[in-house]
């Protein structure tokens, strides 16, 4: 069956998720992290997309991104993912694949929504079992959203805000850490998949007015924990 067309939506923000090759630990050392992490910083200069959040694990990755227009998104993560690949392998004086097949994108409600796939995002390596708290993994945004990294800074935050609805940066940080105190509190190392499985995950409203903006008439709705996940037909 050949793949959907993907409909990026203008303004919209998606979680974006891509793995090695096979599943392979190609990121296992820091100093092909930050190969990664390079290229992200280069790619905000070369589009106009807006980075909300981002984790580098040891064998994938995740984005959350938003642009004005849409399709921009996808000319972006072409250069990011093909540069990447490139240096690695001229790096590594190999050949072949470095990625797994296409990246997934889902795309989330602002908002609350929103607010719960920033903590999927930025809990990811705990519970992986490879860190105790988000701050010791270096290759991720939260040294960025809690304000403790200044130089090449990847996130918009004013965007951020926006999506998330909240007013400031100093409120922004105040809730962050809250919420960020209590989920560690109960953490479970469960993987919720639906986050970087789903094409749209909002409330169901929201995901009536998503299918019918992306051209999708067949889909079904699966309703965990006040989220409502977007299983649609034909999804990539």
């Amino acid at each position: 069956m050949p793949r959907r067309r993907r409909g990026w939506i203008d303004r919209a923000c998606y979680h974006v998720t891509h793995r090695c090759h096979k599943r392979e630990f190609l990121f296992k050392f820091a100093k092909y992290r930050e190969i990664y992490l390079r290229e992200l910083w280069e790619m905000k200069q070369r589009f106009k997309v807006d980075v909300l959040d981002y984790m580098i694990t040891s064998n994938h990755v995740h984005l959350l991104l938003t642009a004005r227009h849409g399709d921009d998104i996808s000319k972006a993560l072409q250069f990011l993912h093909g540069a990447v690949g490139q240096k690695y392998n001229a790096l590594k004086k190999r050949q072949g694949a470095f990625w797994s097949d296409r990246f997934h994108a889902t795309r989330i409600q602002n908002g609350d929504h929103l607010r719960r796939c920033l903590f999927y995002i930025d809990l990811n390596m705990i519970r992986a079992g490879a860190v105790e708290h988000p701050e010791e993994w270096e290759h991720c945004a939260i040294h960025e959203l809690l304000g403790k990294r200044e130089r090449y800074r990847i996130i918009n935050m004013q965007r951020l805000l926006q999506c998330l609805d909240i007013s400031s940066e100093k409120a922004f940080r105040s809730w962050y850490l809250k919420t960020l105190a209590e989920k560690l509190a109960c953490i479970s190392h469960n993987r919720e998949g639906y986050w970087s499985e789903a094409i749209a995950i909002g409330d169901q409203d929201w995901l009536e007015m998503a299918a019918m903006e992306a051209g999708i008439k067949r889909y079904t709705v699966q309703n965990d924990k006040n989220a409502y996940i977007n299983f649609m037909a034909g999804k990539n």
